[in-house]
């Protein structure tokens, strides 16, 4: 870690079975660094006045030859340090702290020089190491210890081994000595195993030096390095160690350098600058992640790459090798380890190749492993906000969500617009681990919108930590344009498109849009409460679009989709809505949350069909058909649809405000057939099936009304309908108004028998045709009119014709698909025998073109019956005249 930074703490030890926990003390804490070494871990925090606080996560019993820190101290120790603590490293019974000036310490036990203080064998109290200063980075292996100052590299310990790199015959070092290997050659990178070193230079080449018996030096099979020998990843021979003699360097033959490196006790790992990661060593408990079931090690370097199941590694940032164990961070921040030890995968201890460890969302930077034990840090993330995007006016909840957040009190949030920011205060949610706050109001800082916002995070109000989102702030002033349809069925369920001005950057960031509807009151419409809501959350952002959280405002809230500056939803349900109107405001939310405030009208429709009025018409149309029904109201939309089975036709259709019903004048049945000719038996299909009719309001949902019929009335011929007048009332009545069973009276006759009927019912007609003809009828009278495809309707209707243009309209009685029956009305006629046509209707507007007739009497109102009955009498005589004679 380069800064103290904000984070989470995990340790995998013997305590959780090789499991990680999180170490909830270090949440809201900054941490300065993880470190240690042998049997040790240290974390590193910066407390008030920048003071170190020095945190261990090892057992006390590992505290033996540190009498600083052991709880078994009789007295208590301390020193004159004014500084902070940077970094500290143990060895096996010596322990060395950097400060942040460069100085370094050590106390513990000096065997081999350990302690860098000539020869000091044992110290209890930290000693400040004069021969060396402005150290930049310090390492420890068992027993020796490396510096490395403004890129001189120092050494001092235990050498048998080669370890210190000094000089061949340099097998201890009391104090700090430089190595003049690297002299005019700057070292970047120290690590230190055991009983070796490693060092990384400004070229990114890796040097190795000290014990090598089990191929941690990467060099081959040797027992040891006295010096720094270049480790070459390219090669799988020994490299001509006579090229790399002080002072001279082989030229880089990589197109990568060397930017993490770590030495275990027998074993060592690096990564390179394109992400590649390299182990070599001693493998016994598959700490180089090979895969090599023999647990052979390994001399040379090798490249892992794969994982335990078999899928290519990522590429790594950064590398640490425990004891008999290695870790890595990748260079998305994932943890992985294998080898044998405490692993993070919770009791299961030996695994030979890389394993990550599956932590949700965390990204981790850096770590720390000793002999049992290690430690991770997972830096604080912002990772999203949600909503991330809302309106100038400010007044947006956002959650903030991410990881190592808590509650320290002092937790806010800036949002940065170039050199200006406004900070607002952050709740912490312990529920969902996040933090919640309210946007400010931007819009004395932008002039132009939108424009994305950068937000930082902070735990101290010192220390801020950048959000991975932008947060978008668009015009307040985004209006919906026009709504299509503009009217639909309480029932719901239809797709609502909304026409609205915004921009491209905004769109791509509504991610989660919500259509609200609103009963509108009768009373004149209040705007400014609409204005309110864009100030005002309706909606925040973790309840759902269903809360009773919009009660307060009576919105009923529903998903919507936006596509090419139009927005999609389905109309919703309001039915059981308990509301006086069913005008409504329809308005935007472009974060899920808050409305734009400027609402449009939007009116649900309940409707009853009642009847089409009437339900038939002649095949020629023309005739005024009415649609009666509840609910019914005016838009531009409304329209009809004739449905056959040869296509659709649309009807316009005409709403009457003073008796608020529609109307439409049926069109010729011929119109309806698509451009097909009509013949005879087109005509009669669409006849018989009768027309589908729907209506609608929106030009979207269509609203059935019923059956429409082409019906042409045909009357053939008029008869008598005689009644037996010595029934009583009652049974004459039942005889008049009951329907008669259509018989066919040649039904099942042949031959002799056939002609027969014929003969007799051809003399039936001639009778009715005589009296017809030759007779006359009087009003009250019935009268049977026989027809074709007759039809029971509520408007059923026989039209008697006198005088030229005069009618009398009766209703008729339906007896069969041939008869009617019908009462003579009583003529407006002088008195005297006038012929009266007879015409029927289905509809009562359109009427058939028989021109059947029959003789009616017409008497004057003042005639006596007498007077009546002997006028009948001369009448008859004069028509008896005119009978044909009887052949």
């Amino acid at each position: 870690m380069q800064l103290p930074t904000f984070g989470e703490v995990f340790l995998t030890t013997d305590d959780v079975q090789g499991g990680l926990e999180n170490l909830k003390l270090f949440k809201g804490k900054l941490i300065s660094s993880l470190c240690g070494g042998c049997r040790k871990l240290f974390v590193i925090e910066e407390g008030l006045d920048n003071q170190g606080i020095i945190s261990t996560l090892h057992s006390p019993e590992h505290d033996e030859y540190d009498q600083t820190f052991s709880q078994d101290s009789n007295n208590l120790q301390s020193f004159d340090f004014k500084g902070s603590i940077k970094t500290i490293v143990t060895g096996k019974k010596h322990t060395i702290f950097l400060s942040d000036q460069g100085d370094i310490y050590s106390y513990g036990y000096g065997e081999y020089g350990a302690l860098g203080h000539g020869g000091i064998i044992e110290l209890t109290i930290p000693k400040k190491i004069i021969r060396i200063s402005k150290v930049d980075t310090i390492a420890c292996g068992e027993y020796h210890t490396l510096a490395l100052s403004n890129g001189d590299l120092f050494a001092w310990g235990r050498g048998f081994e080669g370890q210190l790199g000094i000089r061949k015959d340099v097998e201890t070092a009391a104090s700090p000595m430089f190595l003049s290997y690297f002299y005019k050659n700057r070292i970047k990178l120290i690590a230190c195993g055991a009983y070796h070193s490693l060092a990384v230079d400004q070229q990114g080449i890796l040097y190795g030096w000290g014990e090598a018996r089990f191929g941690q030096l990467g060099t081959g099979r040797k027992v040891s390095e006295q010096l720094p020998s270049r480790i070459d990843f390219q090669l799988e021979q020994p490299m001509n160690q006579s090229e790399l003699r002080v002072g001279k360097f082989l030229p880089q033959e990589t197109s990568f350098q060397v930017i993490s490196i770590s030495g275990g006790y027998g074993h060592s790992a690096a990564v390179t600058s394109n992400g590649e990661l390299y182990t070599w060593g001693f493998n016994q408990r598959g700490q180089l992640g090979n895969g090599d079931k023999d647990k052979k090690s390994s001399y040379y370097p090798k490249r892992l790459m794969q994982d335990i199941s078999g899928i290519q590694l990522p590429g790594f940032s950064k590398v640490m090798c425990g004891y008999y164990t290695t870790y890595a961070i990748d260079q998305k921040g994932g943890l992985w380890s294998w080898g044998g030890g405490n692993l993070g995968h919770q009791n299961d201890k030996l695994v030979d190749l890389p394993r990550k460890i599956v932590l949700e969302d965390r990204k981790f930077t850096n770590m720390y492993a000793n002999g049992q034990a290690a430690a991770f840090f997972a830096s604080l993330r912002t990772i999203s906000m949600k909503p991330n995007h809302g309106p100038s006016t400010g007044g947006t909840i956002i959650s903030l969500i991410g990881t190592g957040f808590c509650d320290t009190g002092r937790q806010s949030a800036r949002f940065k617009l170039g050199d200006q920011y406004t900070e607002v205060g952050c709740e912490y949610d312990s529920l969902t681990d996040s933090f919640r706050c309210t946007t400010p109001n931007f819009e004395e800082h932008i002039d132009k919108y939108p424009v994305e916002c950068v937000v930082e995070v902070t735990l101290d109000g010192n220390v801020y930590v950048e959000c991975e989102q932008k947060f978008l702030v668009y015009s307040s002033k985004i209006v919906i344009s026009s709504l299509y349809p503009k009217c639909a069925s309480i029932q719901g369920g239809t797709t609502l498109i909304i026409n609205i001005n915004i921009d491209d950057l905004t769109a791509s960031y509504m991610k989660h849009l919500n259509v609200g509807f609103q009963p509108r009151n009768k009373k004149k419409e209040d705007k400014s409460a609409m204005k309110q809501s864009t100030n005002k959350p309706l909606n925040p952002l973790d309840l759902s679009i269903n809360d009773p959280e919009l009660d307060k405002e009576n919105w009923m809230c529903v998903e919507g989709f936006y596509e090419k500056g139009k927005i999609s939803c389905t109309i919703p349900n309001v039915s059981q809505l308990q509301t006086d109107s069913l005008n409504f405001n329809v308005d935007v939310s472009i974060n899920g949350q808050q409305f734009t405030g400027n609402p449009m009208v939007f009116r649900f429709y309940d409707i009853q069909i009642k009847e089409l009025q009437p339900d038939n018409v002649m095949s020629e149309g023309g005739a005024s058909v009415k649609i009666i029904g509840d609910g019914f109201f005016d838009t531009t939309n409304k329209r009809v649809i004739f449905k056959t089975l040869f296509g659709e036709r649309l009807i316009e259709i005409m709403w009457d405000k003073q008796d608020r019903f529609y109307s439409f004048v049926a069109p010729p049945l011929s119109w309806l057939l698509g451009g097909q000719q009509p013949t005879p038996d087109l005509l009669n299909a669409v006849k018989a099936s009768g027309v589908t009719a729907l209506l609608t309001l929106s030009g979207i949902e269509w609203i059935p009304i019923g059956t429409f019929y082409y019906i042409d009335p045909e009357v053939l011929r008029l008869g008598p309908f005689i009644v037996d007048e010595k029934l009583p009332e009652e049974q004459k009545k039942q005889l008049i108004h009951q329907e008669e069973q259509e018989i066919d009276p040649l039904k099942d006759l042949q031959g002799a028998d056939l002609q027969k009927k014929k003969d007799e019912l051809q003399k039936v007609f001639e009778a009715e045709e005589q009296e017809i003809n030759y007779f006359f009828k009087k009003a009250g009278q019935y009268l049977s009119v026989y027809g074709e495809n007759l039809a029971n309707t509520e408007s059923l209707l026989v039209q008697f014709i006198f005088n030229g243009n005069m009618a009398v309209n009766q209703k008729a009685i339906f007896k069969n698909k041939s008869k009617l029956v019908v009462q003579i009305p009583e003529l407006e006629l002088p008195t005297g025998i006038h012929d009266v046509g007879v015409e029927i209707t289905f509809n009562g507007t359109s009427f058939s073109h028989s021109g059947k007739v029959f003789k009616y009497m017409a008497f004057d109102k003042s005639l006596n019956e007498q007077q009546k009955l002997k006028l009948e009498d001369e009448e008859i005589k004069k028509l008896k005249k005119t009978q044909p004679k009887k052949k």
